[in-house]
């Protein structure tokens, strides 16, 4: 489980390398293309979403990675900063980061990888709280409206440009997001040692009682959502023909789905297709064997069949020409009950029987009754009372011919 856990891991923070905007390339303003569509914090399925948008939402692009599109965070979504990096501005309404590249984060926890930096002196807009009236806080991090260096994600195909930012406005975007762009987790979290120490020290201080953020309703939907869309994926691939299935990626996603879900009920859920597609996946190998098998035994059949086709002698013809018979009759049978070395006999025109017959050559069966003159070599068999004619040469006469 632990090898498991930490291929994860691996995985999860190659596919959250740095988002970032690259030197040619020129930002943009997209729109949305479908309705409840996930804009996530990084650029696969295993970053969590972090809000839903609908059809004609309005994006910046700023840089396109794998088929993402990466975006700047619009206002509405969640943007967290921890509190002891901050300060009050003037206002009340602002607040000034006192630290050094400060992380920005989609909840209020170091639970998941940072989505951008704050610069020190920056100044973020602070999120009021509609019944309080005062900065909302949670957990020891204070809510912002998301700055410009704040990125997400969100799939190539459901986007649509609409036209290019002005030079000024984009010579104003942070290409840059976070180094540490591996997800946090409790074995090692990729913060800053300072926001470290201060989640350290709020967690001593925290009631042992204090159970983690519970995720909210629409998380929950979206996690549901995007998991069935995973478990229709697997029942189309098992639907391919033997040779055509590959499981390897969609194992990868039920494998983040086991290590991050939300709802501990799908994290079960994947644990079982895991278990599911390794079995298939044997299956499948011994189905592939067992057609391979089969099908080199259909081609060394078949190349045995055409190797005798060819390898065969040919019947040799009989001899051309005048000739002179050794004996001339009509072909009848030895008897059922007859055990002589020849298939047939020869009979003169009275029935009286000449000799017997065998030719090995040819089906004498197909001349019986023909009145025929016969060259070869005699035999004689002990026990037996007629000679054998061994037929190298056999003519159908004719009686106007004899004549």
């Amino acid at each position: 489980m632990y090898t498991l856990r930490t291929l994860c891991l691996l995985l999860l923070a190659a596919c959250a390398l740095p988002l970032f905007a690259q030197d040619s390339f020129t930002p943009y303003i997209a729109k949305v293309s479908g309705e409840s569509v996930r804009l996530r914090s990084g650029a696969s399925l295993a970053h969590p979403p972090v809000c839903v948008l609908n059809d004609g939402d309005e994006l910046t692009v700023v840089g396109e990675k794998e088929g993402w599109a990466v975006v700047q965070l619009p206002a509405e979504a969640p943007c967290w900063i921890s509190a002891d990096f901050v300060k009050p501005g003037a206002d009340g309404k602002d607040w000034v980061v006192s630290g050094d590249k400060v992380n920005l984060r989609v909840s209020a926890d170091t639970k998941y990888f940072p989505v951008g930096q704050a610069e020190k002196g920056q100044l973020l807009t602070a999120v009021i709280d509609g019944e309080t009236g005062k900065p909302m806080a949670e957990n020891g991090y204070v809510r912002v409206v998301p700055p410009a260096n704040a990125h997400g994600a969100i799939s190539l195909g459901l986007v649509t440009k609409v036209k290019n930012l002005a030079a000024e406005k984009a010579a104003e975007i942070v290409k840059e997001t976070p180094k540490e762009a591996a997800p946090a987790n409790p074995e090692g979290s990729p913060v800053p040692k300072a926001e470290e120490k201060a989640e350290e020290k709020r967690a001593a201080e925290a009631p042992k009682e204090e159970t983690k953020r519970q995720p909210t309703k629409e998380e929950l939907e979206d996690e549901r959502k995007t998991f069935r869309e995973l478990e229709k994926m697997l029942d189309d691939e098992l639907k391919k023909p033997a040779a055509e299935v590959n499981l390897t990626e969609i194992r990868k996603m039920f494998e983040q789905f086991v290590e991050f879900a939300l709802d501990t009920d799908i994290s079960d859920k994947a644990a079982l297709y895991i278990q599911k597609i390794d079995l298939t996946v044997k299956l499948i190998e011994a189905e592939k064997a067992r057609l391979a098998e089969e099908d080199a035994k259909r081609k060394a059949e078949a190349e045995r069949i055409a190797r005798e086709a060819t390898e065969k002698p040919k019947e040799a013809e009989q001899p051309k020409g005048p000739v002179e018979y050794l004996a001339i009759g009509t072909v009848g049978s030895t008897g059922k009950t007859a055990k002589t070395p020849a298939s047939h006999r020869l009979f003169d025109e009275n029935g009286k029987a000449l000799y017997d017959l065998r030719w090995d050559k040819g089906d004498l069966s197909k001349l019986s009754g023909s009145k025929v003159g016969v060259v070869g070599t005699v035999k004689s068999y002990e026990g037996w009372p007629n000679k054998v004619i061994v037929i190298e040469r056999i003519d159908v006469i004719d009686d106007s011919e004899e004549k």
